[in-house]
């Protein structure tokens, strides 16, 4: 597990209090600073089937109509969790709301990159879950603990992810397609010129790396260092040691996965690299 720098972790709880009081305050500026332009919601809601995904800025829109329509709710927010590793992390929020329209626990895994001295949050995904209000008082007061880690899920984010291994030591583009979901995002930041990427990976892309890391005969090392799930949502860290005719490349990958349809898929790739010439 990737503890992070005690300076970073305390940049990363800064940029997640501007998200916290964004929305105990309704102040969009402060929700703006927080996200970076570029960032992606990805969402899966069980109880109706449906997988949601965009831009951020669809998001705010949708905040600026909850300041319209639900002025009187509350958020309680509590950060259980933060793994950072260079110019990436992920933390796990609780934020529970006081909803008279609907009462909820939502866990939010937010991936945040650093941007010279400041981190954004560029992708947002997560689980919730509705409550009885008596329920919700209760967690509020620290009274009820929601579960996280479960053995089975973990299990199955494993195999997902040994899957994701096998795709590109066998050179596999099926494995790729039982691995990503179609609407995945990879994101990086270029150290020198401090340029956020957010691209989309359509398989006619994953086709091509494939093929070109087959003839070059890359070969790998992996090693899965964390994963951290709750309901429907997840996060693993994952490195690669990549070893290529001319070095050797180095990854951490901060890796969003999703539950869809009973199978966990990787929505969004948040990645560290460097590569050190032969």
């Amino acid at each position: 597990m990737f503890k992070g720098e005690t300076h970073e972790i305390e940049s990363i709880e800064r940029t997640i209090q501007l998200y916290e009081e964004a929305f105990n305050e309704w102040n969009l500026d402060k929700l703006v600073r927080a996200f970076h332009s570029d960032s992606m919601v990805y969402w899966y809601i069980p109880e109706s089937n449906r997988f949601y995904n965009g831009l951020c800025y669809r998001w705010v829109e949708d905040f600026l109509r909850n300041q319209i329509n639900d002025p009187e709710v509350n958020y309680y927010v509590n950060v259980e969790s933060i793994s950072q590793h260079e110019s990436v992390a992920f933390a796990r929020v609780r934020f529970l709301a006081d909803d008279p329209q609907n009462y909820r626990d939502t866990t939010d895994y937010l991936t945040l990159m650093k941007f010279d001295t400041d981190w954004k949050i560029v992708n947002k995904s997560g689980h919730t879950v509705s409550l009885e209000y008596s329920e919700l008082e209760q967690r509020i007061n620290g009274e009820s603990s929601l579960p996280f880690n479960d053995p089975d899920e973990i299990e199955q984010i494993t195999k997902c992810l040994e899957v994701y291994v096998e795709a590109f030591h066998d050179w596999d583009l099926e494995k790729i397609k039982h691995t990503f979901h179609p609407s995945m995002r990879l994101n990086s930041v270029d150290q020198d010129t401090q340029k956020f990427r957010n691209q989309f990976r359509p398989y006619a892309v994953w086709k091509e790396v494939l093929e070109t890391h087959k003839t070059d005969g890359v070969k790998y090392e992996t090693e899965i260092k964390q994963i951290d799930q709750r309901g429907t949502a997840a996060v693993a860290v994952m490195y690669w040691k990549a070893l290529t005719p001319k070095g050797i490349g180095h990854t951490t990958d901060y890796l969003t996965l999703l539950k869809v349809e009973d199978c966990w898929k990787i929505v969004n790739k948040s990645c560290h690299f460097y590569f050190i010439e032969n």
